[in-house]
């Protein structure tokens, strides 16, 4: 029963660094200046990877 709490708390502690990273992400996309690589369907920034759909 103790791993139980454990793999519990560690799941916990994982989403919450997920979440962060998330956020870094974001900010560091946001702040990019796209430098994009593209093809029929989607276009990727080179710099920060940011994918952006090109079908509407």
């Amino acid at each position: 029963m103790d791993r139980v709490l454990q793999i519990k708390e560690e799941i916990k502690q994982l989403e919450t660094q997920l979440d962060q990273l998330k956020l870094e992400l974001t900010a560091i996309q946001k702040n990019c200046e796209h430098t994009f690589k593209s093809n029929h369907y989607v276009q990727e920034c080179t710099k920060c990877h940011m994918i952006e759909s090109l079908n509407w």
